[in-house]
């Protein structure tokens, strides 16, 4: 068997990478966990660090990046401020022209609500007063109600002296004058209804009087029919009376006298004694005088026009309390 040469074996060539991780070890730190020797390195710069790994130089690139970021933030935000605050201060400029403006146009309101209630007053009193003449002008006039239509065969003015001559029998002739006597201006109902109303007028206004006085406690009928007496009055009168009925039924129940006033009022009698009562009054004073005690919920009907009422000038600031333009709290 021929021999084998082999060649002779060649010493391998140290790879300097390997012999970097294969270098020498470091001395080892002492048992006080490498403190002793952090103590004594030395800050590496920026230049040292980008002479390092390429993970040092990254670092570095994103530091400075960071700082970029937060110039330019701060840029950004500093000028969002100043905006922000130039549209603040023209918001608060705006809202003070429109709060003075408001108040403005409160205090212009207030004055036309101000001269507006002195009108109501003022229409409502002569209204009183206009009433009150219509009713003076009718004061020695007499409604009669019941009467048929076309009754009796003369003129409507014998007939009606000949059906209240009864009531005051020792009037002479002379007190039986009157100026007119006709039907109630309005259009003629059906047979079958109610008849219209007869309205007098008495020359004397002491005749008329003496009837109505003595037509309290009798009574008069025309064939057969019942013939009822009243002072004639204004509608309006009339319809406000109306609503005062829950007085008057409160005065009857307890059998209290009472009489009808001009302008509107009631005038009870008891114990010698006059008590009003008037829509400006309060009631409960009235019935305490008469020693009546009226129902739950009683009231007079209301005879007043609504007043206006005035626009506040105070505001309300957040968080804090109602203030005036002035900045005083309001009394």
């Amino acid at each position: 068997m021929p021999a084998t040469h082999k060649s002779p074996k060649r010493g391998k060539q140290r790879d300097g990478s390997v012999a970097a991780l294969f270098s020498a070890k470091r001395p080892a730190a002492s048992q006080d966990g490498g403190r002793s020797s952090s103590r004594h390195k030395t800050p590496v710069s920026e230049d040292e660090m980008s002479d390092g790994n390429p993970a040092e130089a990254d670092t570095t690139s994103i530091l400075t990046h960071m700082r970029e970021m937060r110039t330019y933030l701060a840029g950004e935000i500093d000028r969002s401020t100043k905006i922000m605050q130039a549209d603040l201060m023209a918001l608060g400029t705006r809202t003070a022209a429109l709060e003075t403006r408001v108040d403005d146009m409160a205090d212009a309101h207030n004055v036309v609500v101000d001269g507006t209630n002195m009108l109501l007053r003022r229409v409502e009193d002569i209204e009183i007063q206009m009433e009150d003449l219509s009713n003076r002008t009718r004061r020695n006039n007499l409604r009669i109600r019941g009467l048929p239509e076309g009754a009796g065969e003369g003129s409507l003015a014998d007939l009606v002296r000949d059906l209240l001559r009864p009531l005051a029998p020792d009037l002479p002739d002379q007190a039986w004058i009157l100026d007119r006597a006709h039907r109630a201006l309005r259009a003629r109902r059906a047979e079958d209804e109610r008849p219209r109303d007869v309205i007098v007028r008495f020359l004397h206004y002491s005749t008329k009087e003496l009837i109505l006085r003595n037509n309290r406690g009798a009574s008069i009928s025309y064939e057969g029919t019942p013939i009822l007496l009243f002072q004639d009055l204004t509608p309006i009168t009339l319809q406000r009376r109306r609503e005062w009925k829950p007085v008057a039924d409160l005065l009857r129940n307890h059998k209290i006298q009472f009489a009808w006033g001009h302008p509107l009022k009631i005038l009870a009698f008891l114990d010698g004694r006059t008590h009003v009562l008037q829509p400006r009054m309060d009631p409960s004073r009235f019935f305490k005088a008469l020693g009546i005690t009226p129902p739950d919920g009683f009231e007079l009907p209301n005879q007043h026009p609504i007043s206006l009422q005035h626009f506040s000038r105070e505001w309300r600031t957040v968080g804090g309390n109602v203030r005036s333009r002035s900045g005083r709290a309001p009394t």
